[in-house]
């Protein structure tokens, strides 16, 4: 399953089951929502969406080389490092109504997803994979920029930064071991024979 599906699935769970309930959150593009959409089960949910993905690349790791699986072995393999990501994500309090209750309980339906993740921000995905939520504090005019660029108009909405999605992806597993290998070490001109200055074999394993 899709790392970042889970991670939006876990998130609906937690504020949905948060000190009881009621189940209040649709995972929905809230740029594609209009008063005339009959994708929700509700008429007055609280939106989650995806707004932006980009690379945490302070967190990324430096180890590129892993240890050979044969522990008499000093070779190692290269490995790409894994990527940790930031998710922007934004609940949306959507009232089709457009009444004045529905408004308030929307807004009460806000606050109690700011308490849930107030009182637990860090999360454990399949037991290996952290998540952080940080809650953005927005000023008038960036909140005019992100409305204009969903293409929708204002509705009350909190804006996270999820931290910590980390995708790795294994390719070089079962790969050969690099077991020799040789460095010649030139004046000038590579083609020029006369200018070879050292060349070496180095053998990290015994065949």
């Amino acid at each position: 399953m899709n790392l970042l599906k889970q991670a939006l699935d876990l998130l609906k769970l937690k504020v949905d089951t948060y000190n009881g309930g009621p189940e209040m959150v649709e995972i929905f593009n809230i740029s594609n929502l209009s008063d005339d959409d009959d994708s929700l089960t509700s008429n007055s949910p609280i939106i989650l969406s995806v707004i932006n993905m980009e690379e945490d690349t302070v967190a990324r790791s430096p180890q590129v080389y892993l240890p050979n699986p044969d522990n008499n072995s000093p070779a190692k393999r290269y490995n790409n490092p894994a990527q940790h990501f930031v998710t922007s994500i934004l609940f949306t309090a959507y009232n089709k109504e457009h009444t004045n209750g529905k408004y308030l309980d929307g807004i009460s339906k806000l606050e109690h997803v700011i308490r849930c993740f107030q009182e637990n921000r860090v999360f454990m995905l399949n037991g290996t994979t952290k998540l952080i939520l940080d809650l953005e504090s927005l000023k008038i005019s960036e909140l005019n920029q992100l409305w204009s660029m969903l293409g929708n108009k204002y509705m009350p909405s909190v804006l996270y930064r999820m931290r910590m999605i980390t995708i790795q992806h294994d390719e070089k597993k079962g790969a050969k071991i690099i077991e020799e290998f040789k460095v010649k070490l030139w004046e000038n001109n590579s083609e020029d024979t006369t200018g070879l200055l050292e060349e070496t074999d180095y053998i990290t394993k015994q065949i």
